[in-house]
Order: C-alpha cells, then structure tokens, then sequence
C-alpha cells in the first residue's frame, strides 16, 4: 500500500522548489485535510497546499505531482479496510534523532490541516478531541533521544500512536465526508 516516494529524493525535490517544510510536514497536512473531512474529490487540497506552503504561488509540475502521490496514497490508505495508513518519515536507517523531528514535524502537518478545515471543535468526540491534545503535547516532544533500543522502541510506540489517532479521526470525520460524496455521485 505504501507507493511513497523515497523521503530523501522528496526532501530534495522541495528544496529545490524552495518549499521549505519537511515530506513528513508535507504528508502530515494532507493527512490532516482529509482525516477533518475534506472531500474526497476535491482538488482543493493543492490550493490550500500552496497557500500554506509557498505564499499562494502555484507549484511547479513536478511539485504538483509529487503532492497529488501523496494525497492519493492517503486517501487510498485511510480508505483501506485493512489499517495501511503510515506516516512518510524517515527511514529506519536514520538517527532517532531524524526519525523523532520527523515525527514532530508530521504532527505539526496534521495539526495545520486538521485545523485549515475544522472549524467546529465543539462538535468533535471526547476521543478526537484528546487526539488533538496529545498531539499538541507531540509537537512540543524532546527530540534528543539516544541511540538505545529502549529509545527506539518508545519513539516507535509514539509513532503507532500517531498512526493509530490519525486514523481514528478520518473514521470519525473523513469517512463520513467521503460516504456523503460518494452517495451524490451514484446519482
């Protein structure tokens, strides 16, 4: 399920478009847009991307399709009835230190675009609402872990946990959205 591009090849491609934010950043806004409830269909997403991202310019075509992978990958693992849905972060084979600011900074991601179309948190569950708070306390995490398994394995939990809420949320909010879109298109 994971048709990700290789994260460092990414991290280039938007340094080279002078799209200062992490592929993790990037993945996690996404994300956030469409675990709130944005429709499905809707190319909305590239627009609010740009806003965010690059001062409302456009994107390049390469940075277009790299964004438009990302958004169907998501889509297509929030979708999946088997829980595929992972975070794009660095490999493994990078420092826990690497992998930790990237669970930061797609934490952060989420936030924004969770936030961009959300507006209405009174009407959130007591669980997504919680998601929301630990995931603010995730975002302000000590990323200065040490090379040791017992390091590995809780920035690991961490992350399970990431993956898990982000989840939740799209079973709460996205998939709602997207019932009610697809219901207007057997029209």
């Amino acid at each position: 399920m994971n048709d990700l591009p290789d994260y460092e090849k990414a991290q280039l491609l938007l340094e080279k478009n002078e799209i200062f934010v992490s592929p993790a950043e990037a993945h996690g806004v996404i994300s956030g847009l469409l675990a709130c409830g944005l429709t499905i269909d809707d190319k909305e997403y590239l627009g609010l991307l740009s806003d965010v991202f690059n001062d409302g310019e456009s994107f390049s075509n390469d940075l277009k399709q790299f964004f438009g992978t990302i958004y169907k990958q998501v889509v297509a693992s929030f979708n999946d009835d088997e829980f595929q849905f992972d975070l794009f972060l660095p490999s493994d084979d990078e420092t826990l230190i690497d992998q930790a600011n990237g669970l930061v900074s797609w934490v952060a991601g989420f936030m924004l675009g969770f936030g961009l179309k959300q507006k209405d948190y009174g009407k959130l569950s007591s669980d997504v609402k919680e998601v929301i708070t630990d995931f603010s306390e995730i975002t302000r995490l000590d990323t200065t872990f040490e090379e040791t398994e017992e390091d590995s394995q809780a920035l690991h939990e961490v992350i399970e946990y990431v993956r898990v809420s982000a989840l939740l949320c799209f079973a709460e909010l996205g998939k709602e959205q997207n019932t009610q879109s697809t219901k207007k298109t057997l029209h």
